[in-house]
């Protein structure tokens, strides 16, 4: 991989910038009024270098400074340094543009957009911003260089511009690993048990942490995808990784192979660059920088806000996955207990969970390749033409499996995750049902768009009232490829509806009669078009809109808007209560600097004890003891010396 040169091609203030910078949102201190976000870059930088940021008031033109000095996260084999910079920036009533430079960054300006106080954030939620391993000329028929969903979503931003970007998994594809010379020994071992039991040579060692450092610079930095690194400079993120974040299918293969030497020095190398880069942070503070921890360090969840009215919940699916479990039990409590102290101003809550919750099931492909290993799959199905050809397709690199049972395995409607799933979603029923939140679901990963709901079957002409209504996005990819069209065409065919429990159904909606070119469609239900979703809050009317923006012809910029709204809900006394005041009722008041939690307005107490007094909510699934089932490798230990594996960390700094 060539790594020469910096992101921007130029030495600033006697050091080379090769990354950044990154913008990413933390959260809103409502108690002081305060903006929380960060800043990184990446540089050869010995000193800590300083952040300038301007706020300017949109219409009155009031304008403010803040400096912030430079954190040093960790160093790569004392060479370049990740400088973190905590973006603590006071709202105003009005909408601010917040304008930054640096030094370091050859006072080149950047900017990016804070909304007023009481305003809700616009967001844009993404998901596979990268290509499998798959032909050049195909990546060159979709625009590899000149990224044009990305130059569509910079053109919107110009006019209407987004507050924060969602990022669903897989912000970068790892998957060119295998193709890589460190390798060899494993591509070259065709014995599954002597792969399995290999141990890494220091050269393989070395080259996994060359691999993820640089095929992140790669990805992010200005020198090699500058649409992309404009966006990330210029609109704060909230990330979350799936399994391309680290490689193809992780968290669902065989014990033995998630325990496998390769695959232990491969997840710490990914899960110290993905929490460097996507989170500003390291698992050691990762806690310290916004995130909440599931039942180990590797697994950090997200709560926060994007305004007043809208909640997110970004689940870790990866970090402690299991072939049988998405999350571990605790995991679920924790964050459920998390969301229990948002604002009580909030009315929506948007959960992220990489791969979609509500997808047609695959029923059909699980019984087809149900014990079906070491036979001819298509045979064994008794299926022929384009299901034969689907599951008796490619193989998966890492454990010869085929490719199409990785991907079902980690799909929420699989068979080993249909009762965590269920129980997963009846807690979102409860939280809707205490607090009259609606709760709408974004997901990704499957490479195509599309939009589904659950929903009470005796409330369908009265959604504004029915807490079980639960709308699901489905926006991916940006930049990878479509699936294979009789992929789609045979998940069409199977997506009845389904009852979920009770009077609860779930169905796909009928959203693409129309292709965004124009033509007529027979496949409604799901489209194989390139897309990304643009989502926001609706004051007047309480409702939240996605528009999911479909590519109308591969390769070339331009995209046609799918319109899916997200009522309001106003379900028993919390949710008269929440609808008949003022958001300036429900959270502080903006202009006062508090040392001591402000004290609650009667309205917030009232709920909040409603919401303390609530049921309680279905019981977690109980915790697995099968000897069987694996989780993630262990962690790296840290301290600051300099050893061969790279793994340099400064002392953490005073907390805040």
């Amino acid at each position: 991989m060539n790594i020469s040169g910096g992101s921007s091609g130029q030495l600033n203030a006697g050091g080379n910038v090769i990354c950044g910078p990154l913008l990413k949102y933390i959260s809103t201190d409502y108690r002081r009024g305060i903006y929380r976000g960060s800043c990184l870059i990446v540089s050869d930088h010995v000193q800590p270098p300083v952040l300038t940021v301007t706020l300017k008031t949109t219409r009155s033109g009031r304008t403010k400074q803040v400096s912030c000095q430079g954190e040093q996260l960790d160093c790569y084999r004392n060479q370049y340094r990740f400088w973190r910079f905590e973006l603590q920036l006071p709202f105003d009533e009005e909408p601010q543009l917040a304008t930054y430079t640096s030094p370091c960054l050859n006072n080149q300006p950047y900017s990016f957009h804070i909304p007023g106080y009481y305003e809700s954030f616009r967001f844009m939620f993404h998901s596979c911003n990268g290509f499998s391993d798959i032909p050049q000329e195909t990546k060159d028929k979709f625009g590899e260089k000149e990224a044009p969903l990305w130059q569509d979503v910079l053109d919107r931003h110009r006019v209407m511009p987004f507050h924060v970007l969602l990022g669903g998994g897989d912000q970068l594809y790892q998957d060119c690993l295998l193709k890589e010379d460190f390798m060899k020994p494993w591509n070259n071992e065709k014995d599954p048990v002597k792969r399995v039991n290999m141990k890494l040579s220091n050269e393989m060692r070395s080259g996994f942490e060359q691999f993820y450092m640089f095929n992140y610079i790669k990805n992010f930095g200005f020198k090699d995808n500058k649409y992309v690194a404009t966006a990330f400079a210029t609109i704060p993120s909230v990330n979350m990784w799936d399994d391309h974040d680290i490689i193809d299918g992780f968290g669902s293969y065989p014990v033995e192979m998630q325990q496998a030497d390769c695959f232990v020095v491969l997840f710490q190398n990914a899960c110290r660059f993905y929490y460097l880069f996507q989170h500003h942070t390291t698992m050691e503070l990762a806690q310290r920088d916004g995130m909440i921890q599931g039942t180990i360090p590797t697994c950090q969840h997200i709560v926060t806000t994007l305004g007043p009215d809208i909640g997110v919940l970004s689940l870790d699916a990866r970090g402690e996955r299991t072939k049988q479990d998405v999350c571990q039990p605790k995991s679920y409590d924790i964050v459920f207990e998390a969301m229990s102290k948002l604002p009580m101003s909030i009315k929506h809550l948007l959960v992220v969970t990489g791969v979609p919750l509500i997808y047609p099931r695959l029923t059909l492909f699980e019984k087809a390749m149900d014990g079906a290993a070491g036979f001819n799959l298509a045979t064994l199905a008794g299926k022929t033409g384009a299901l034969g050809d689907l599951i008796s397709g490619s193989l998966n690199k890492w454990n010869g499996d085929p490719e199409l049972l990785d991907d079902m395995n980690d799909h929420w409607t699989a068979g080993n995750h249909e009762v965590e799933r269920k129980r997963f979603i009846e807690r979102f029923q409860q939280f809707a049902r205490d607090r009259s939140v609606r709760v709408s679901f974004l997901g990704g990963d499957v490479h195509c768009c599309g939009a589904g709901r659950l929903y009470s079957k005796d409330m369908r002409n009265k959604e504004e009232g029915d807490p079980h209504l639960m709308v699901q996005i489905i926006s991916s990819a940006i930049v990878n490829v479509p699936p294979p069209q009789a992929l789609l065409s045979i998940l069409n065919q199977n997506s009845t509806y389904i009852t979920f429990n009770g009077n609860t159904e779930e169905k796909m909606y009928k959203l693409f009669t129309k292709s965004p070119n124009g033509n007529n469609r027979q496949n409604i239900k799901l489209m194989g078009f390139r897309n990304y979703c643009a989502g926001f809050y609706e004051e007047s009317t309480g409702k939240m809109h996605f528009y999911i923006q479909a590519e109308e012809q591969p390769g070339k910029k331009g995209t046609k808007g799918y319109l899916v709204d997200s009522p309001k809900l106003v379900f028993g006394q919390p949710g008269a209560r929440l609808h008949s005041h003022s958001k300036k009722d429900l959270v502080p008041p903006l202009g006062g600097h508090h040392s001591h939690p402000q004290q609650q307005h009667p309205q917030q107490q009232q709920q909040q004890q409603y919401y303390d007094n609530r049921p309680v909510p279905p019981p977690p699934v109980p915790h697995r003891q099968q000897s069987g089932v694996a989780g993630p490798p262990p962690l790296p230990s840290r301290d600051n010396s300099v050893p061969g594996g790279g793994f340099n960390m400064p002392p953490p700094p005073p907390p805040y």
